[in-house]
């Protein structure tokens, strides 16, 4: 049926209709009794929530899941389904014996049983189990996206033939010819995320790409009600006209063998077949399908073309029922037929539209409330057996006999699978083979370079979105230089070599505005085209050359405005490390209020573990003259997802490394290694337009106590191992004169641009004999978010020495100290004079005040974590337009807000007043003696 690229014997022979036909039964009574299973669990506690189950929607499938499996795909395929018929999925896997343990060794067949009873069980003790819906978990996951979220897996797919496409044309090794084949419901395909990414795969030049519409008229509330009248047809005319213009060649799969019989047999065949597939609406239809009466579907007809009611007429009450559920899209031969076409139509993506009934073969066939509808045990039984199964023992999943014609087939199908699955496995780990190979030439592993090194000397005001166009030009220039080129790699660039070619980058329209100039100038992955710009002398040279070439040195990736499109294009190029060994690191530019757009998009990559980055930029309130609209952040906390802030120029270049030989490790030596991304494959950087005097980071850095004596290559290298950790200090008064904790100490946290207000605030704070110290936040979660918490915010304590330390004075006979408002309180500290039997101590802890541009919630929680009391500074009301300076003192993030919530928080700290009897202090002063 398709090209054979991994060296496989040939794939096994059609074995008939009647063969598949039995398959497909047994495989639909597997698929009900797991759900059945599922249902009637022992284990049950009360006021656990329903388990559920989709027997409906899973046979409506049946067919066009089952001939996928069982006779249409190859090895290297991919499926993305619906997410309610993955029982079917798993039941024609069983029964090829396709589940597989983690470390890729085909199950037994009694832990495969094991498995099919677990449905939406948890594993205890490292049982088989299978997930709601299909997902990484799963015995059977391989070629399959996670399908929970409806609407994104089809997109996803899309991409990923686009990341194949790539990376063949960029010469690596990879399977060839993997068609992405798609199952979504017809209420499903009313999603904005797949219309949106339609007319993408004819674009892109993507054929090897099918949808498939179960079309059954249903949704989860009920049947469909289309205003058929205002859409001048079907909703079925509707999908097929917007494929059609979006560049789709379409299939419909309407009647199955009999109708298509008596379409050709009966003088008025062919109006019957125009009332079917024209006159009679989608909602009559599932009237008369739930209905299932002969003369009542007689009658329907006539009321459109008397002719049409005498073709029924003239059959037998069986046959007219009959003709009424003969939907194509449970007819193996115009199924495998449409199946055939769209496999070999390599020139435009194909979008095929399966008419189905909702409970095909089911007592609720057709039934409006069907969707969640349950079987009883008799109903579960009776379709064991009409499948031949004639064990009693539920549990058995029983198999066809070795020797039939469905088990010769089945086992023989399997072990072709098996075998090419096993190929590409092999492929994947021979390419990452041939990339740690590369990566160990220089020591990657082990001495990763911490930049890609950008000469700031000549650039002193900048902002940090200007960095990523640097940093990402010269990945691009060290990718594309050879060994004779005219400007050859310096030896820290040559170390860059083995990784430099996996980097892409996309956009949504604002390459330009978002710094990827260089990196899209005659760099344009796709199709190509013809340089009119050149041909009639109208080329800009001062704007990026964005004619497509499908060669090695194009990796940008050209979207319009379509933020979710690119967000689905990000997580699937950043799969193809874990399925080609082709670990791609894809970098996404936005405008960093329009992720939101895109959330569902990003959860979805971040949950299936892709490994990206998404570049946010400009964001916040910096971009103050854009106003309300463009300034709100997309602050999200999302598992297995990091965001970062840079400041300064260089942090650009820190983040990108880091993150960049964090994905590359992984990719070659897995998630187990130190420094994997695991838990953070999904990156968020923030950038602004906002430009600092970069000068100052090592102004700043140069004051510090610890740093005294050192280069600055020295301070800026232990700056960067603080910032990976996501924080550091830009401002450090520790053990300076003067410096008293819980007396005039007050710590300032900030993010990125905000460094200039807490700068500000520190130096007016200095001024009036109070010590701020500004700690930058690069990475919340890293400093305290998910990620912190896993070691107990080890760096914010131990590694910046930020603690919710109580710090005491001697406070003899002063209990006015105790509560005192002034500050600093005049009547705090020691005093001279002797000690009376019980020794009066009072003390502060150091108060945190934090100033961000974005939600509250990113950052306060740093008094919680400490036990001190904290002012969170943040953007908490929609913005307006205006020069920085204007809109940071609306929202109260400006240096005097700051520096102002600084003294309220000093005022407002707690005052403790400890009582220590005087007999006790030589013990103490021994013990502190002992500890020195």
């Amino acid at each position: 049926m398709s090209k054979n690229p991994l060296s496989l014997a040939p794939a096994p022979q059609n074995p008939g209709s009647v063969v598949l036909e039995r398959i497909i039964r047994r495989i639909q009574a597997h698929a009900m009794t797991m759900i059945h299973i599922a249902n009637n669990r022992e284990d049950v506690q009360k006021g656990d929530p329903k388990v559920g189950g989709h027997p409906s929607a899973c046979s409506s499938a049946l067919h066009l899941l089952s001939l996928l499996h069982l006779y249409v795909k190859n090895p290297q395929d991919y499926f993305a389904i619906k997410p309610h018929a993955s029982p079917v999925d798993h039941s024609n896997n069983y029964l090829m014996r396709l589940l597989f343990e983690k470390d890729g060794s085909r199950m037994s067949d009694d832990r495969q049983r094991q498995a099919m009873k677990n449905l939406r069980h948890f594993s205890h003790s490292g049982e088989p189990v299978f997930q709601s819906y299909h997902s990484a978990f799963d015995p059977d996951n391989f070629g399959f996206l996670p399908s929970g979220s409806v609407g994104i897996p089809p997109v996803n797919a899309l991409y990923l033939a686009h990341a194949y496409q790539m990376a063949e044309k960029h010469g690596f090794d990879v399977p060839q010819d993997p068609h992405f084949w798609c199952l979504m419901g017809d209420s499903e395909f009313r999603e904005g995320s797949l219309i949106e990414a339609m007319p993408e795969a004819a674009e892109r030049g993507i054929g090897n790409l099918t949808w498939i519409l179960d079309y059954n008229r249903q949704s989860l509330d009920g049947h469909r009600v289309i205003n058929e009248d205002a859409l001048g047809g079907h909703d079925s005319d509707r999908v097929e006209g917007t494929a059609r213009a979006n560049g789709w060649d379409v299939i419909h799969i309407r009647h199955g063998a009999l109708r298509t019989k008596v379409f050709k047999d009966s003088p008025h065949g062919e109006s019957l077949q125009t009332v079917l597939e024209s006159a009679l609406p989608d909602y009559e239809l599932q009237s008369l399908l739930a209905k299932n009466d002969a003369q009542t579907f007689i009658n329907a007809v006539g009321k459109y073309d008397q002719g049409a009611a005498k073709v029924l007429k003239d059959l037998d009450e069986k046959s007219v029922v009959g003709v009424l559920r003969d939907l194509g899209g449970h007819d193996i031969e115009a199924i495998l037929e449409a199946f055939s076409y769209a496999r070999t139509n390599s020139n435009k993506p194909t979008f095929i539209i399966a008419h189905t009934i909702k409970g095909w073969n089911l007592q609720c066939a057709a039934q409006s409330g069907n969707h969640s509808a349950l079987m009883e045990d008799e109903e579960i039984f009776d379709l064991r057996t009409k499948s031949g199964i004639e064990d009693k023992d539920i549990y058995s999943f029983a198999r066809f006999d070795e020797k039939s014609a469905e088990g010769k087939y089945l086992k023989e199908r399997g072990e072709w699978l098996a075998d090419g699955i096993g190929k590409i496995k092999t492929l994947k780990e021979n390419n990452l083979k041939a990339l740690q190979s590369n990566m160990s030439a220089y020591e990657l592993q082990t001495k990763f370079p911490s930049e890609v090194g950008i000469n700031l000397k000549f650039v002193p005001l900048i902002h940090t979105q200007w960095m990523l166009g640097q940093v990402t030009a010269k990945i691009n220039r060290i990718a594309d230089t050879g060994e004779d080129a005219k400007k050859p790699l310096t030896d820290a660039e040559k170390r860059w070599k083995p990784v430099t070619k996996y980097f892409t980058t996309m956009a949504p329209d604002v390459g330009t505005s978002t710094n990827l100039n260089a990196s899209m100038d005659g760099k344009i992955f796709g199709p190509e085209s013809s340089d009119f710009e050149n041909q009639y002398g109208v080329k800009d040279a001062k704007t990026p050359d964005l004619i497509p070439h499908e060669v090695e040195t194009s990796r940008h990736v050209r979207f319009d405005i379509a933020e979710c499109n690119v967000m689905s294009c990000a997580g699937s190029y950043g799969k193809m490390g874990e399925f080609a060994g082709v670990p791609f690191l894809p970098i996404m530019s936005v405008y960093d209020f329009f992720i939101k757009r895109a959330l569902d998009q990003y959860f979805y990559n971040a949950y299936w573990n892709a490994s990206f980055i998404v570049m946010g930029t400009p964001a916040g309130i910096t971009l103050s003259p854009e106003g309300a609209q463009h300034a709100w952040k997309s602050d999200i906390q999302i598992a297995n997802s990091i965001t970062w802030e840079p400041t300064y120029a260089v942090e650009m270049d820190w983040v990108l490394t880091e993150t960049a030989k964090r994905h590359f490790i992984t990719a070659v030596e897995g998630e187990d290694h130190p420094e994997s991304n695991k838990g953070r494959a999904a990156v968020i950087i923030r950038g602004v337009t906002r430009a600092l005097e970069q000068k100052e980071l090592l102004t700043r850095l140069k004051t510090h106590k610890r740093f005294e004596g050192k280069k600055d290559e020295e301070m800026l290298e232990l700056t960067r191992q603080d910032f990976v950790k996501g924080g550091w200090y830009l401002v450090d008064h520790r053990g300076k004169p003067g410096y008293r904790p819980g007396e005039n100490v007050v710590n300032l946290f900030a993010m990125g641009a905000m460094a200039s207000e807490a700068l500000v605030a520190s130096d007016m704070l200095l001024k009036e004999g109070l010590f701020a110290n500004v700690v930058m936040v690069s990475s919340p979660d890293l400093l305290l978010g998910n990620l912190a918490d896993k070691d107990g915010y080890q760096h914010l304590k131990s590694g910046l020495g930020i603690t919710g330390d109580l710090y005491l004075s001697v406070n003899e006979d002063r209990p006015a100290a105790a509560t005192s408002t002034e500050y600093p309180p005049k009547n705090f500290g020691p005093t001279p004079g002797a000690l009376s039997q019980v020794l009066s101590l009072g003390g502060r802890r150091i108060p945190v005040v934090s100033v961000h541009d974005g939600e509250p919630g990113l950052l306060d929680n740093i008094g919680s974590i400490l036990g001190t009391l904290q002012n969170a500074l943040s953007v908490r009301k929609h913005s307006k337009s205006g020069r920085p300076v204007d809109i940071y003192a609306y929202h109260g993030v400006d240096g005097a807000s700051v520096a102002e919530a600084a003294v309220e928080i000093l005022k407002a700290s707690a005052f403790s007043e400890i009582k220590i009897d005087a007999a006790l202090l030589p013990q103490l002063q021994s013990r502190s003696e002992a500890n020195a």
